[in-house]
């Protein structure tokens, strides 16, 4: 198998979820120096066995993505381990339902610090060192509902239309340095935590965690080159629901 990401040093966070997971594995199999944010031991479990089998290029850390200095830091230590600053992959989100008139507002600022404020600062954070190396990868995720909204998710569509807004802009920024800012759109993803919540949904249709990563491989291939600032709709068969 080519190896198309051979030494490019990418920062995943979210790494150990369901999504998380699959594009972690996916990208330490095309070479790439992965290092991996985590929050809550128990999600250790899911990164045991790649730990093992790619123990030289495979880095986790402890970091509240939702805080900038712990992220600053771990940058800075990025950078003086291996050199550059390749890719960046913003996968750390929530998801909460409920009509406006029912939905808190301790719930609604947990979906823009979970989904956009993680995002901005991870984003942030970054940017510097692929400024001076003048070259650099982000890849955000958005969803669906970032573009049309949906009755019930006010609150969660909201942090996306922010994430795709925020990818839009900032690519707007950093396009003349040669870094290109991509979101994905998913719909619904087949991951454990989905199929236990609707477990009468036809999960037959929803997007595969390793159907995104793909998606996510191209884009921080030099193949996308050519794309910046868009929102790409990776939606399975999830919209047949």
């Amino acid at each position: 198998m080519m190896k198309i990401l051979e030494g490019k040093t990418t920062i995943i966070t979210g790494g150990s979820g369901g999504l998380g997971n699959s594009v972690v594995k996916l990208f330490l199999e095309h070479g790439a120096n992965v290092i991996c944010t985590y929050y809550k031991e128990d999600e250790l479990r899911r990164l045991t066995p790649l730990m093992d089998q790619f123990q030289k290029s495979f880095v986790i850390v402890k970091g509240n993505v939702t805080k900038e200095k712990p992220i600053l830091k771990i940058v800075n230590n990025v950078v003086s381990r291996f050199k550059t600053l390749d890719i960046l992959i913003n996968i750390v989100g929530g998801f909460k339902a409920g009509d406006i008139i029912n939905t808190g507002i301790d719930t609604f600022d947990q979906m823009i610090a979970i989904n956009l404020k993680s995002t901005f600062i991870c984003c942030k954070s970054v940017i510097p060192q692929m400024i001076k190396q003048k070259s650099g990868k982000i890849i955000n995720v958005a969803a669906k509902p970032a573009l049309n909204g949906a009755a019930g998710i006010s609150a969660y569509a909201a942090s996306k239309a922010g994430v795709l807004n925020l990818t839009k802009s900032l690519s707007d920024e950093v396009l003349k340095y040669n870094i290109n800012v991509n979101a994905i759109l998913p719909g619904t993803i087949d991951t454990e935590a989905n199929r236990q919540a609707m477990p009468k949904a036809k999960h037959k249709n929803w997007v595969k965690p390793e159907e995104i990563a793909k998606v996510m491989l191209f884009l921080a291939s030099g193949d996308s080159d050519p794309i910046s600032g868009a929102g790409i709709p990776v939606y399975g068969k999830s919209y047949l629901n």
